[in-house]
């Protein structure tokens, strides 16, 4: 019974630093500090798919996104040339439309969401298994063709950004 507690009480913890995070995000100016406050979101929810007992898939959340795709962006923003704007982007001026908009979306989904029935437990050994399968025999190719694309994308990223830094010397 006080694990069941205990599971609710991270539960909302990280549902309130999912929310929290993912709105800083959007909101905080600079983006190196909107990047980190990104890779807390995934994160938190890598520790939403430990609640839930899928450990590989938490685990992938940490090396692929907290890791990998938060270290891209963060290349991607020192790569980036960085200069004063005397504008605000599009998205940070929309805050009191946004907050009606989530108020009203919010109540449906929370409705929705408590509907929800408790589902079957994963067998022991988790969803390891299933997803080594379907990994590596059904999608092994396109995980790879996936991979030689993101790695020629960073490559282009790097091979233009070097052209404008001696175009400009």
């Amino acid at each position: 019974m006080t694990f069941d507690f205990l599971e609710m009480v991270l539960f909302a913890i990280l549902a309130i630093a999912i929310v929290g995070a993912g709105a800083a995000v959007v909101l905080v100016g600079r983006i190196t500090s909107a990047a980190l406050f990104m890779a807390f979101t995934f994160l938190c929810m890598a520790g939403m798919f430990l609640l839930l007992g899928a450990e590989t898939i938490a685990a992938f959340q940490v090396l692929i996104y907290v890791g990998a795709i938060t270290v891209l962006i963060l290349y991607g923003v020192m790569f980036t040339p960085q200069g004063s704007r005397d504008y605000g982007l599009f998205f940070q001026k929309q805050t009191p439309w946004a907050i009606v908009f989530v108020a009203f979306l919010a109540v449906p989904v929370m409705v929705f969401a408590s509907s929800f029935q408790d589902g079957r437990p994963l067998a022991r050994g988790g969803d390891l298994v299933p997803l080594a399968t379907s990994l590596f025999g059904d999608f092994a190719y396109p995980f790879e063709v996936a991979s030689v694309l993101l790695l020629a994308a960073l490559v282009g990223a790097i091979v233009l950004v070097k052209r404008d830094d001696e175009e400009i010397r």
